[in-house]
């Protein structure tokens, strides 16, 4: 026979394991989500230090962004109750770019490289799914 005090212990064990088990406080799973801007006709680094911003089609508050590197790499992240997470929630996604404030210079050579309808969600027709099977790709054209 167990002293009382091993009873509780393995009690305590034994919950804290159904416990884990059972809930999954963790919330939603994150995928991980990586792509590549392309500029036809036009230098993509000039949208270096912009942003890409994902917004669920479903849950129009839950949003993925990711800096835009030199090369038009990218990797999503989601600010999910206060800590940023990698990757993105599963589902449908709308896209807008969010051009730098961090230099008038930099911005204003964003805007020229790119058609103006990227930085809504409602016009850019930017789109994609999570989990994505391969690399995002965001085709973007020059203005028109």
């Amino acid at each position: 026979m167990l002293p009382s005090i091993g009873r509780f212990a393995l009690f305590a064990i034994g919950l804290g394991s159904f416990l884990m088990l059972g809930c999954k406080s963790d919330g939603p799973s994150f995928h991980t989500v990586k792509g590549k801007v392309e500029l036809a006709g036009g230098d993509v680094s000039h949208l270096a230090g912009c942003l890409i911003e994902a917004e669920s089609d479903t849950e129009p508050k839950v949003r993925a962004s990711a800096e835009i590197m030199a090369d038009g790499s990218f990797t999503l992240e989601t600010l999910y109750l206060g800590v940023i997470r990698k990757g993105a929630v599963e589902g449908n996604y709308r896209v807008r770019l969010v051009l730098s404030d961090d230099d008038k210079q930099a911005k204003r050579r964003a805007a020229k490289a790119i058609d103006k309808r990227y930085l809504k969600f409602e016009t850019s027709g930017l789109q994609f799914t999570v989990p994505a099977k391969e690399d995002v790709i965001l085709k973007l054209s020059p203005p028109s």
